[in-house]
Order: C-alpha cells, then sequence, then structure tokens
C-alpha cells in the first residue's frame, strides 16, 4: 500500500478539463499505449519546465493526491498510472499551455473544499505557506491517506 501524499497545484480551466470531468478515450485511436486499454480516464500532468521529474519518478499507484488552486484544497484523488508521454500527445491534444512529457491518471476523484490553512495543520506547516508540486515528507503524514481524505470530506460538509 501506497503512503505518499503530493500536494498539486491546478490550473482550473485545465484541470476542469482533464480531472474534474474524464476524458473519453475512445475519441482518440492514436493515444498512448498506457492508455490503449481504456476508454476514459482522468490525466493530469507535472510540468516539465518546474524541475520536478525526480519527484514525479516517486509516484506509485495509489498514492494521495491533493489538487489545490489559490488559498483551496479543491480535490483528491489516487494515482493510476504514471508515463513518459514523450510526444506530448496528451498536453497537445488537452491542454492549453501546458507542455508536458509527465502524465499521470488520476483515480478516486473527489471534489472536496477545504482551506489551505486547514490542510497546512495536517501536515504541520505554517498557516500561510504555499506549496509548489511537492511530495510531503514522510515525517509530515502522521496518519493513514485514507484518514487525511476524510478530513478533507469533512472540512467540505463543514463549510458547505
Amino acid at each position: 500500500m501506497s503512503e505518499n501524499v503530493f500536494l498539486v497545484p491546478i490550473d482550473p480551466e485545465n484541470f476542469d478539463r482533464t480531472v474534474r470531468s474524464p476524458v473519453d478515450l475512445t475519441d482518440y485511436p492514436d493515444r498512448p499505449e498506457p492508455l490503449a486499454d481504456l476508454d476514459e480516464a482522468r490525466l493530469w500532468a507535472v510540468d516539465d519546465d518546474s524541475g520536478n521529474g525526480s519527484t514525479f519518478e516517486k509516484m506509485k499507484a495509489g498514492d494521495l493526491l491533493l489538487f489545490y488552486a489559490d488559498d483551496e484544497y479543491v480535490a483528491t484523488g489516487r494515482i493510476g498510472e504514471t508515463f513518459e508521454d514523450d510526444d506530448r500527445w496528451a498536453s497537445g491534444a488537452f491542454w492549453t499551455a501546458f507542455p508536458t512529457t509527465r502524465v499521470y491518471t488520476v483515480t478516486e476523484f473527489n471534489a472536496v473544499s477545504a482551506p489551505k490553512r486547514a490542510v497546512n495543520r495536517i501536515f504541520d506547516y505554517s498557516s500561510s505557506y504555499t506549496p509548489g508540486f511537492m511530495r510531503v515528507a514522510d515525517d509530515r503524514v502522521s496518519a493513514d491517506l485514507s484518514s487525511i481524505e476524510s478530513a478533507l470530506e469533512h472540512y467540505t460538509k463543514r463549510n458547505a
């Protein structure tokens, strides 16, 4: 079982297009091999220019993803499959101004609404801390992944 947590900044327009709503892959016969047997998938990626290649390499199936924009966490999910998209098929087909080769599928997607400061408390960051794309250090993950997801669901219900 995976125990990694990744904090993932998003561009809302691109995120809505390929994560919030799954992509119908049957419309794309030229899709990369890792997607060949899938009819639909939620797709996201790591910006090639961000210098986060080593973080991407640590991503494993089942790892927890916490997606955020501005001062709010907007969704959780789990990593399905990671792959190198050398032809940049995904970024060319779906994302504006986001050329990338490091792509992953998102499973167990759940929309949430949790303030950044609340999530920062979970991982013992200062309330004003704004992460980039990153893996949360092991010593900051004191709860199992499902408990972290439950905490974000709790914030969502409480603030609805």
